[in-house]
């Protein structure tokens, strides 16, 4: 599909679905690549030979299945702040779990979230505090040869490309870039200005529409929202992103198939 790689998200599955399944369906409706999640199990058994046996497992069940493996996510940095002290160790860990795994299933990008406000600090003490939590971060992801990717999130610090940015530029980059997620711009900022300001350090995105109409601010399905995606997808080319694109939608209530089938047919549409 051009020069992105389709992929899609496993939460974009219910929560508990086999992985032969899910895996199965991902491959037939279209998608390249399979995004895994590190959960707090992995967690508790991270220095154990279950966790290597369990990403061991993960990483043949995609490769039976004929999917790629480009990133590795989680959502567990929203429970363990890496700006606060007191939970520094803990998102360490959250980051090694998901740098092991990565490193088992040849994944090149981690999904990290680059701490979550709090009102006890400043604007720019969040910023510096993040920066320094990611430097020390950058060791454990260049021991595993993987690279951070900080994604834009509504954490309510770095809504704006160029506060990423900044933080970036302050970070090495060979370690450490952007994992941009379309939707998650909107409402406060556009999706092309993220891509432009950030050009040259993107290293994976996510794909999902944002509805910003009055009375009716929803996340979707690409196509379904405000999100321009021929725009986007011009800019991706200009830019020369050849990347991962992953969908990440919330299955439906009724189908446990349907949401990843239609973003799967929107992705293609957009970037055939």
């Amino acid at each position: 599909m051009g020069n992105v790689k389709i992929g899609v998200n496993a939460w974009s599955y219910p929560s508990g679905m086999n992985l032969p399944e899910m895996f199965s369906h991902a491959k037939r409706v279209g998608y390249e690549l399979i995004e895994p999640v590190v959960d707090e199990q992995d967690l508790n058994m991270l220095n154990s030979p279950d966790f290597s046996r369990r990403w061991g497992e993960v990483r043949d069940l995609a490769q039976s299945a004929g999917l790629g493996i480009y990133t590795v996510a989680t959502g567990l940095y929203w429970r363990f702040n890496m700006i606060l002290s007191d939970q520094f160790e803990r998102a360490a860990k959250v980051l090694e779990a998901e740098a092991k795994a990565a490193n088992i299933v040849g994944a090149k990008v981690l999904l990290v979230v680059p701490g979550v406000a709090v009102p006890e600090l400043s604007y720019e003490e969040h910023i510096e505090r993040a920066k320094d939590a990611l430097a020390k971060l950058s060791k454990v992801a260049e021991d595993y040869g993987v690279v951070i990717g900080v994604e834009n999130v509504w954490n309510r610090i770095f809504a704006s490309p160029l506060d990423m940015k900044r933080l970036l530029d302050e970070l090495d980059p060979k370690v450490v870039g952007a994992y941009v997620d379309v939707g998650n711009t909107l409402p406060h900022s556009l999706p092309e200005h993220w891509i432009m300001t950030l050009k040259g350090r993107i290293v994976a995105m996510h794909a999902k529409d944002f509805l910003a109409e009055p009375g009716r601010c929803t996340f979707g399905i690409p196509l379904t929202g405000s999100v321009n995606w021929r725009s986007i997808k011009r800019l991706l080319d200009e830019v020369g992103y050849s990347g991962s694109l992953t969908a990440e939608v919330p299955p439906y209530p009724g189908d446990p198939f349907k949401a990843a089938e239609d973003a799967a047919s929107s992705l293609r549409q957009i970037f055939k």
